[in-house]
């Protein structure tokens, strides 16, 4: 059952979408360096919310489930308030993880993953088919890095041709630290890059790339927090942004 606390946090975020009054935003605000573990299972939700320098709103909320020790699905609902309108729904997304390598307890090897997603798209949009290859490793027992390599394609009317290029990666430590009820905490830095489609891919200086610091905790229970913020390194990013994630693993 999901917990009063995640559900207040999910009204928060919609209560925030009602009354900011953004433009359409181009970089994604509540997209994530994700990890390639799945654990047999393993069930949670979340719910996210981003925010940039120029006021352009996006929430998502999901449900995971982990069937098998390698496999997991992921249904993502997505909303967003562009251009000062009304919110909207912006689509429906079936993720698939498939893990094909593990680290192991000494902290060999890493855990590796694919992704496949398909997004239905709402306000007559073309959908989207994303992969997108996922690596994560833990060393030096406190420290973790994460890579994410992703393309995108769009379907139906209205499509860019080409794929969309895009790469992610985060480095964060593991700190000793007893605050606000939580004792697991890790710090870290963040940076998201998009090269452009593979039918004209543009000067570096008009790409987008990000970068900034990220903070994640959790709790007992299976509830657990991350926030980033990123600025922008070239003259096609965003300027600023802001994300917050909430979640409750069971």
């Amino acid at each position: 059952m999901i917990s009063s606390f995640f559900l207040g946090f999910v009204l928060v975020a919609v209560v925030v979408l009602g009354v900011a009054a953004p433009k359409a935003h181009a970089q994604s605000l509540t997209g994530n360096v994700g990890s390639a573990g799945v654990t047999r299972g393993e069930q949670a939700v979340e719910t996210r919310f981003g925010v940039d320098d120029d006021g352009n709103v996006a929430a998502r909320i999901h449900y995971d489930n982990a069937f098998t020790d390698w496999y997991q699905l992921r249904i993502i609902g997505s909303f967003s308030r562009p251009d000062g309108g009304k919110v909207n729904f912006s689509g429906l997304t079936f993720e698939n993880w498939f893990q094909w390598s593990k680290e192991a307890d000494d902290q060999s090897g890493f855990n590796g993953g694919l992704r496949l997603a398909y997004t239905y798209a709402d306000q007559g949009e073309p959908d989207e088919v994303e992969f997108r290859l996922t690596a994560t490793d833990k060393f030096a027992e406190h420290w973790e890095w994460r890579t994410n390599l992703i393309g995108e394609i769009e379907i139906g009317d209205g499509r860019a041709d080409g794929v969309a290029l895009q790469a992610r990666g985060q480095l964060t430590r593991e700190i000793t630290l007893n605050a606000l009820g939580a004792e697991d905490w890790r710090f870290g830095a963040e940076v998201f890059s998009e090269f452009g489609s593979t039918e004209n891919i543009p000067r570096l200086r008009d790409q987008a790339h990000q970068i900034g610091p990220v903070v994640k905790a959790s709790w007992s229970g299976g509830y657990y927090l991350q926030s980033a913020v990123r600025f922008g390194l070239t003259e096609g990013s965003d300027d600023a942004m802001f994300k917050v994630f909430v979640g409750r693993e069971f």
